[in-house]
């Protein structure tokens, strides 16, 4: 049976629904810091580098960490959180969050940074596991949009994350006040769900799927697929977007190029907002499904269009506002086929969006350096248009299923 949350007894209706409300805000804020801490690493890798006085390539270690991290973390995450429940997580993985950032704020040798970046990575993946699974038991009701809210948070913190770093930057605060700056936000986090009373839920729902048949079941995999074929898609594109574009026969000036990683980030966050509002008019197989068909139609515009930058702008925000609606959508679907194992279910599939996140990117920066811009992203839209068949299967077995 689905035991979610402790409380001393039913509450009174308008104060159930006020701290369900209030939950899912406080996951919402998690999610946007998760974001804001992807978002701010990168561009203080120099700064550490030059602090710790190890070369770059070395403190891009800190990077291979933090995933190694978040694998590490997953399948703990997915197991406390059915167990203990999702709240209990995130309280505990904003914890992690906060000690992570602590000491990689004080880390003297990239060693130190190295341990630090594990404990953050272990802390992202347990509020990745723990926010998707909060607001899926809160608001069953509409599912989808809240889930559409949530990973839209997820970009706005990881567009915030830059512009905290620039300021600092122009401030000439190093990255050590910023990171502590960003552990007492998460303690804060932390402290308000602490403080907030767990929701007991009224609804039974049979647990029927353990650990092990979630792992074999094919809709598990047709998940994890879609997962893995969008992430690697969608980070390739912002890591390589620049570097295409600053190397085109009509190359963009540097600010140009740099504008239009943003303005695709910012597609992503509008496609979610989007798909948010309509996701109760729409199965959320099909709406991750018509963002695939946009996102590969733009990405066959841009490839065919490179000797035109003037269009590099509009495609690009197309390609990231296609993509926006699919990972939460994948979410949706996975927790209305598996409601008493979300947390469980979450870390699997986010296993394979993270495996994605690391193979293609490193692909398409092969392809980049030895075969050519056009391959580079002409991997992206085969990815792309892989992923959409995988979605149209999902969407017409969906159908079938369907009662009458």
């Amino acid at each position: 049976m689905l035991q979610s949350a402790e409380n001393l007894g039913p509450a009174p209706t308008a104060l159930r629904a006020s701290r369900e409300r209030r939950l899912t805000r406080l996951a919402y804020v998690a999610m946007a810091m998760l974001g804001v801490n992807v978002g701010w690493l990168g561009p203080v890798l120099g700064q550490i580098s030059h602090t710790i006085n190890a070369s770059l390539d070395r403190t891009g270690l800190i990077l291979s960490a933090i995933a190694a991290g978040y694998f590490i973390a997953l399948p703990a995450a997915g197991e406390i959180g059915h167990r203990r429940g999702p709240h209990f997580l995130l309280i505990l993985t904003m914890g992690l969050g906060t000690i992570g950032l602590l000491l990689l704020a004080k880390a003297p040798t990239l060693t130190s940074c190295v341990w630090a970046a594990v404990v953050i990575g272990c802390g992202q993946g347990g509020i990745d596991v723990a926010s998707n699974a909060l607001v899926a038991d809160l608001n069953r009701d509409r599912l989808a949009a809240t889930l559409n809210y949530l990973h839209m948070m997820f970009g706005v913190g990881a567009t915030l994350g830059p512009a905290i770093d620039g300021f600092a930057l122009a401030n000439h605060i190093g990255y050590g006040p910023t990171f502590i700056g960003g552990a007492v936000v998460s303690a804060a986090i932390g402290a308000a769900l602490w403080i907030t009373p767990r929701v007991e839920f009224a609804r039974a729902i049979e647990d029927k799927d353990n650990l092990r048949e979630l792992l074999v079941h094919p809709l598990i995999w047709a998940i994890s697929a879609v997962l893995f074929l969008y992430v690697g898609a969608e980070v390739g594109i912002g890591a390589w977007l620049y570097s295409y574009l600053r190397g085109g026969a009509v190359p963009l000036a540097a600010p140009t190029a740099s504008a239009a990683v943003s303005v695709y980030w910012a597609g992503l966050i509008v496609g979610r907002l989007l798909s948010g509002a309509i996701a109760h008019s729409i199965s959320a197989a099909r709406l991750a499904a018509i963002g695939a068909i946009v996102s590969a139609m733009a990405l066959l515009a841009f490839l065919g269009t490179s000797a035109l930058p003037m269009l590099a702008y509009p495609l690009v925000a197309l390609v990231g506002f296609g993509f926006g609606p699919i990972f939460p959508n994948m979410i949706a679907v996975g927790a209305q086929r598996f409601p008493a194992r979300v947390a469980s279910m979450t870390s699997i599939v986010a296993g394979g969006a993270a495996l994605g996140g690391v193979a293609l990117p490193w692909a398409m920066g092969v392809m980049l350096v030895t075969r050519g811009r056009g391959a580079s992203i002409g991997a992206a839209l085969v990815a792309t248009i892989i992923m959409l068949a995988v979605l149209i299967g999902l969407d017409l077995r969906q159908n079938r299923s369907a009662p009458p």
